[in-house]
């Protein structure tokens, strides 16, 4: 399941676009920036700025690591690959094909998107093997673009960056917001009402463009791979692995109804990590997959550091007040939330990271609210909204669907477009109403 370079040619490499958001912070601060010297002075004090911010994010960067790793190594696993098997009996037909993708990327996203990410793309190739071996004419680039929905859902769910961020104790910002529990953001009604919306339409318009879009038999390069995991023979029983790992889950679940203690980020990866060590084997199998998925990380582990440098510079040069008196200015009680929403949905497409954007962006729309009078929980949400949203247009989180299946970006983005605009609908009407 390795990720093919050939892909990586053809999208804008996230380093050099945080570099560059860098870049540009640095001069917005010199130029709107009211704690900074003039001339050379001025530059020495952004760039003190800069490294005061730099190591800010480190706790928030593991966190974010962890959830993707182990949702990765989650999708990985013999229990997980016997379930996309299974999904594939009721995939014969080409249209439910495409509903039943989609139903998996939906449902599957909005419990942790590294997991649905790899666990539709496995299940979209093998129903590609199985149309090819039948003879069946599929649209393979629909099934792509469907598995690929997962990214537009995943920050209302519970793995979602920022909801889980202001969840947890101690995040970066507990002193401007508090704890916000996610009974009024991942389980609030506007989010709640949202995601059901999403769940009944995105089906829909996949089972009408796969009735009406061209169909064609799966290439003669669609081969059956399978990871080095998949190729064991190893089937799941019961080990002290499985058994540490249900102790832990066990005690976790037992105390966090004891105390009746809230669910953040810590606990999330907690029951991901316990569920890791249930699902695989033997310790072999483990390593194995942590290695396959580790290469997932890379791009969080690089720019996070980089991201928590610009917002010291946002915050310590005073440029962060100046652009929160900005949006005042333009915004009120009703169009803040959309305003936010919109813009998140822009700065997703430099900042392609839902955690690296909140440290970013988060500051900002965290001001405005407490200024306007906005709730903090919907505008985190506005902002967890505008992420997901672009990402059917930013290719970088979908090169592990490409490499495994074999397609192009270009190929699933002459569909992600279409449910964007569905998610656009849908997403601002929530947010106007609620």
């Amino acid at each position: 399941m390795k990720i093919r370079n050939k892909y990586r040619a053809t999208v804008p490499d996230p380093l050099i676009l945080a570099l560059g958001l860098t870049l540009v912070t640095l001069i917005l601060a010199l130029i709107l920036g009211t704690n900074t010297g003039p001339g050379l002075l001025g530059v020495a004090d952004v760039l003190t700025f800069w490294t005061m911010g730099f190591w800010d994010l480190l706790s928030f960067s593991m966190q974010m690591v962890l959830i993707l790793l182990l949702g990765y190594m989650l999708a990985l696993s013999p229990v997980l690959d016997s379930l996309s098997s299974m999904l594939l009996r009721f995939s014969h037909k080409p249209v439910q094909g495409t509903v039943v993708v989609i139903l998996v990327s939906i449902v599957v996203g909005l419990i942790n998107w590294g997991l649905a990410l790899v666990l539709g793309a496995v299940l979209v190739k093998k129903i590609a093997v199985q149309a090819k071996k039948s003879g069946n004419a599929i649209n393979y680039p629909l099934m792509g673009a469907a598995a690929y929905v997962c990214m537009m859902i995943w920050h209302g769910g519970l793995s979602g960056s920022a909801p889980l961020s202001v969840a947890s104790e101690g995040h970066f910002l507990i002193e401007k917001t508090g704890v916000i529990p996610l009974t009024e953001t991942i389980f609030s009604p506007m989010n709640l009402t949202a995601n059901a919306l999403l769940l009944i339409l995105l089906p829909l318009a996949a089972w009408w463009f796969a009735k009406k879009d061209r169909m064609q038999i799966p290439a003669d390069n669609i081969k059956e791979q399978h990871s080095s995991l998949q190729n064991e023979k190893n089937r799941w029983r019961p080990t002290f692995l499985s058994l540490f790992g249900l102790l832990i889950l066990a005690g976790f679940v037992f105390k966090t109804f004891l105390n009746n203690s809230s669910i953040g980020l810590n606990e999330i990866n907690l029951i991901l990590f316990a569920l890791v060590l249930i699902v695989f084997p033997n310790v072999e199998q483990l390593t194995k997959a942590s290695g396959e998925a580790i290469g997932s990380t890379a791009g969080i582990i690089i720019q996070f550091p980089l991201y928590a440098g610009i917002m010291g510079i946002m915050q310590y040069s005073g440029l962060l007040a100046v652009m929160t008196d900005w949006f005042v200015d333009i915004s009120s009680k009703q169009t803040l939330p959309l305003f936010s929403f919109l813009s998140a949905s822009l700065v997703n497409l430099f900042v392609p990271s839902g955690g690296g954007q909140w440290a970013v962006q988060g500051p900002l729309i965290i001001d405005v609210a407490s200024q306007i009078g906005v709730s903090h929980a919907k505008e985190v949400m506005a902002l967890a909204y505008g992420d997901q949203l672009t990402n059917m247009l930013q290719p970088f989180w979908a090169l592990p669907l490409l490499g495994i299946t074999g397609l192009r970006a270009g190929d699933i983005f002459r569909y992600s477009w279409r449910f964007m605009m569905i998610g656009l609908v849908v997403f601002s009407l929530i947010l106007w109403f609620f």
